[in-house]
């Protein structure tokens, strides 16, 4: 395992985090949990969870009580909107991880400066401080979907010790400016979803461009590309299973540096295509809809419209096939534009044309794009 400082905190933090949104239900929590014990004995240790991870934050408990308090890492996350809500939150994560405090707490999910400056106005990072101050919290970090420009707006507005933000080998030139801004800085610096939310291992055949080598899968690939980034101190992979477990650890294990102008070509390739940018990650923000849209189903499908040659049979195929969804089920119909799911969007995404271009493909007529 590799290991990088976070920041100028002095901890060292693996290249390799272990993110817990995407804990599959199948496993029972002692699975989950053992699952965690596995990585933590790869030599992985920062986890990362939330507390609206499901039931993230009761698994990664069940894991710590197996491993040393002064050998991991554990990073969680507020949404709260004031003072009496962060503590709350924070409050309410310790007791379920079952710790008397918390490694690192971000500022959860801004997403734009003016969201910042409402929790700022309403006592958001005074608690923060003070929650650090009374040892619930070492470190105060922010967890953004901002673009980079944002990010560097609000990096100088406050002295935040790490960030949490989105980035892969696919959507990196929006977030770059806010890595190299945090790193100007001394921040820690974590991303989140580096398979592009499971973009990546669900269409290799599309992404194979981001191979160097053969022998590599794509998601070896597309870690390596940002364990070679020098200003990234941890990829958070959302682990569900030992084989991707071991695929993350051969990642690393056999990472390289690259060749040169590989960056070069794979941004190029994502200002030029349908980068993650354009592609649904089905974070389900959106949700809920309230017209019971399956906006995260419907965006699923325009993934893979955009990904397949962009026709309506993409679309109907995916609905069809995967969710089960027919061309005339009533959901299809429902939207009202009332523009709630684009208002809760992380990527900024135009979820009102694309359902219409759903809609448009389970109708039969011509699609507009």
């Amino acid at each position: 395992m590799r290991y990088r400082e976070y920041g100028k905190t002095g901890k060292q933090v693996s290249a390799i985090g272990f993110g817990g949104m995407r804990l599959p239900e199948e496993l029972s929590a002692e699975e989950a949990a053992a699952l965690l014990k596995s990585a933590f004995d790869c030599g992985i240790n920062y986890f990362d969870t939330a507390p609206g991870y499901g039931r993230s934050e009761e698994v990664f408990g069940l894991a710590f009580r197996t491993m040393p308090r002064d050998r991991f890492c554990v990073s969680t996350k507020s949404m709260g909107m004031n003072a009496d809500e962060v503590r709350k939150d924070v409050e309410r994560s310790l007791k379920r991880m079952g710790l008397e405090s918390i490694d690192i707490l971000h500022m959860w999910c801004v997403m734009d400066p003016g969201d910042f400056h409402y929790r700022v106005d309403h006592g958001v990072l005074r608690e923060m401080e003070k929650l650090k101050e009374e040892g619930l919290i070492g470190h105060i970090a922010l967890s953004t979907h901002m673009s980079g420009e944002e990010m560097t707006e609000v990096f100088q507005e406050y002295p935040f010790e790490g960030v949490l933000l989105g980035c892969s080998a696919i959507n990196f030139p929006y977030r770059e400016k806010g890595i190299r801004s945090a790193a100007e800085r001394n921040m820690g610096v974590v991303v989140m979803n580096p398979l592009g939310g499971g973009l990546i291992p669900q269409n290799p055949d599309y992404f194979r461009y981001l191979k160097t080598e053969e022998q590599e899968s794509v998601v070896e690939a597309a870690l390596r590309f940002l364990l070679n980034d020098p200003d990234i101190t941890v990829s958070l992979v959302g682990l569900s299973s030992a084989a991707q477990l071991a695929e993350a650890i051969r990642a690393l294990d056999g990472c390289h540096p690259l060749p040169e102008h590989y960056r070069e070509t794979l941004r190029n390739r994502a200002l030029e295509e349908e980068s993650m940018n354009k592609l649904c990650t089905s974070c389900g923000y959106c949700m809920p809809c309230p017209m019971n849209v399956p906006i995260v189903k419907l965006m699923d499908a325009f993934n893979h419209f955009l990904l397949k040659g962009k026709t309506a049979q993409a679309i109907t195929d995916r609905l069809h096939w995967h969710w089960k969804i027919e061309k005339e089920d009533p959901s299809l119909r429902n939207c009202i534009e009332c523009g709630c799911c684009e208002s809760k969007c992380t990527q900024k995404l135009p979820i009102i044309r694309r359902i219409a271009t759903v809609k448009r493909a389970c109708n039969d007529l011509p699609l507009e794009v």
